[in-house]
């Protein structure tokens, strides 16, 4: 792995390599560090850390959400330090590889609402850039420009925070499971 181009060391979930081959980015997770996924939290939308299952979770529902053609490489184990203060070196990373999309353009907080809102979501105030779709649950945050990719095929999402809420966590949440729930534009 550490024989392909570096491309992105410096976000917060993943270090980024080019796989020229099959031209793939290759992301691995930091060392003891699964991303985030969200939470309800004294109801609001709120996010946490994932546990590698919840990360796991979060790519297959990424691939069935948006048809993403995210793929599990495997697991490795680094001699790299833990981000987490007081763990110990020698912690487990994920591997997932997806499609290397060329950039044509920028990604913006109007182009997003427009495509969340045709594949049914709806923005939730108050929350780090959140969305749920009341028809089945589905909740995204960190749904922010940079997590997108505007190429000639359209804009395509990447790396979102998603996780799927049964009713009394969309409650939990302060969400709403009435598909009618208004469509809004929250300028970020």
């Amino acid at each position: 792995m550490d024989s392909l181009d570096l491309v992105s060391n410096s976000t917060s979930e993943h270090e980024v390599f080019y796989r020229p081959a099959d031209g793939r980015a290759v992301k691995r997770t930091w060392p003891g560090i699964y991303g985030q996924i969200p939470t309800a939290s004294s109801g609001t939308l709120d996010r946490r850390n994932a546990t590698p299952a919840e990360y796991l979770k979060r790519m297959a529902l990424h691939i069935e959400v948006f048809a993403s053609d995210i793929r599990l490489e495997g697991i490795t184990v680094s001699d790299k330090p833990s981000m987490i203060i007081g763990q110990p070196p020698g912690q487990p990373s994920l591997v997932i590889s997806q499609r290397w999309y060329a950039k044509e353009g920028l990604a913006t907080n109007e182009s997003i609402h427009d495509l969340l809102t045709g594949e049914g979501f709806r923005a939730v105030p108050s929350s780090y850039f959140g969305w749920y779709r009341p028809e089945d649950g589905v909740v995204i945050v960190d749904a922010k420009p940079d997590n997108f990719i505007r190429t000639h095929e359209g804009l395509i999402p990447i790396d979102l925070q998603m996780a799927q809420f049964d009713t009394d966590q969309l409650a939990a949440a302060g969400l709403s499971s009435d598909p009618s729930a208004p469509v809004i534009f929250i300028p970020r």
